[in-house]
């Protein structure tokens, strides 16, 4: 819904702690190197701070939880991951009254001490006749699953995806009407051809959030 229809709920908007769901690597795709990942960080940093500020000022601790393809199925770590994990500390940083925590979630909110392998694997590995072509798994699943488990909590939440393929999840997690989410994304609100009918009909706000870097 849009921030002038949108009830507030109560107990949510005066929560201390939120949370923000990140598909980094639908945002953020095929870095070319460290430097790449900085960018991508910076300005989902950007994004998110400007979120929380505009919907919930009085949050101060932000739980920022970065999703991609981050290990093989053998447990080593992607290229991505050795980026990524030593320039986190940058942005583990208050400001402006917020203290964001990010980490490179490689587990899931339901079982924290279980990480997930096979996140990163090329065709090659599913099918041997094919040609290499690297691709994320089970992010999609993963993304919705914990967006769900926050929901439960209460947490202000907030996904950040371009992504279509969380949107049938994205609806599980806000089926409570006491739950608010929003939805950060590329593209402009009416620009998906869902949006029309979310908008009307459930306590998803679809926000823009232009900036991104390319390379």
């Amino acid at each position: 819904m849009t921030s002038s229809v949108l009830a507030a709920v109560p107990g949510q908007d005066e929560a201390a702690a939120a949370v923000a769901v990140v598909d980094f690597s639908n945002l953020c795709p095929a870095p070319r190197s460290d430097a790449d990942v900085y960018d991508g960080l910076h300005a989902v940093d950007r994004v998110v701070r400007q979120a929380m500020k505009q919907h919930w000022p009085s949050v101060s601790d932000l739980h920022l939880r970065l999703y991609g393809g981050w290990l093989f199925r053998n447990g080593r770590a992607t290229r991505q991951w050795e980026w990524a994990l030593p320039l986190l500390a940058d942005f583990r940083t208050r400001r402006d009254g917020l203290r964001v925590e990010p980490e490179l979630a490689h587990s899931s909110a339901w079982q924290p001490g279980t990480r997930i392998l096979g996140t990163f694997r090329t065709a090659r590995e599913a099918d041997p006749g094919r040609p290499p072509r690297a691709a994320q798994k089970m992010v999609d699943g993963l993304i919705v699953a914990d967006s769900l488990r926050y929901s439960l909590e209460g947490k202000p939440t907030v996904l950040v995806s371009d992504d279509d393929d969380v949107l049938p999840g994205l609806l599980a997690a806000a089926a409570r009407p006491t739950r608010r989410m929003i939805w950060l994304r590329k593209r402009a609100p009416g620009q998906s051809c869902n949006d029309q009918w979310l908008t009307g009909h459930s306590n998803i706000e679809i926000c823009h959030a232009p900036g991104w870097p390319t390379w």
